[in-house]
């Protein structure tokens, strides 16, 4: 009977202390990638045609700092520089596109749930504001530039992470759901525009390194 008890008390404290505990601080690196291509394949009854073309291609590499407020529940604030391009329409050999970079602002809160010793299950939602500059081709040779502000709601839902000592972390995700905002305009201009998009992008991935303090 002792001995289960040991047992039982051995397997909670190896929980515990594997745990996300709070009080807990970390620093990080990540980068995500979102890009790809798409194949359309007509039949008309006689012939089959095919046309291809490039997806979004954005690239995202952020800093941040991150603190557990209790056990496996982290709040983290992050900046980082995100790129993207954006295919418009194709003009003889050459793909119009509209490209933005910009810099971002990005609070966030997760919760870890343990799934085996030293690896998590981490979904995160989160606010992201940025702004930058917008050039958007008008044809092969000509552009305008404006600049660009915008804000997101988005949660990432398929989000791992690994402990791989009590002094780094290494984790992964995939996709997330997210609604976008954007407002657009030259410099000095009282004209804008704006759009908004609700996105489910399973095509995207990121990386991340943690160093726990």
């Amino acid at each position: 009977m002792k001995k289960s008890i040991l047992v039982v008390a051995a397997l909670f404290a190896c929980v515990v202390l594997s745990a996300q505990s709070k009080g807990e601080k970390y620093i990080a690196v990540s980068v995500s990638a979102s890009f790809g291509n798409e194949t359309i394949e007509t039949y008309d009854g006689a012939y089959t045609t095919s046309d291809s073309g490039p997806l979004t291609t954005s690239v995202d590499v952020m800093g941040e700092f991150g603190y557990f407020i209790a056990d496996n529940v982290r709040l983290a604030l992050a900046l980082g520089v995100p790129y993207s391009s954006t295919p418009v329409t194709q003009s003889g050999n050459t793909w119009l596109r509209r490209n933005t970079l910009g810099f971002q602002i990005n609070p966030n809160i997760a919760y870890y749930v343990r799934l085996a010793d030293n690896f998590y299950y981490t979904p995160e939602i989160g606010f992201s504001y940025q702004f930058g500059s917008y050039k958007e081709d008008m044809t092969a040779s000509t552009s305008r530039n404006l600049n660009y502000n915008g804000w997101s709601i988005y949660a990432n839902i398929l989000a791992l992470e690994f402990r791989v000592s009590p002094k780094l972390a290494i984790g992964a995700g995939v996709g997330s759901v997210s609604y976008v905002n954007g407002k657009y305009s030259m410099n000095g201009a009282v004209e804008y525009f704006k759009d908004g998009q609700l996105r489910f992008d399973l095509n995207g991935a990121s990386v991340h390194l943690r160093f726990y303090l």
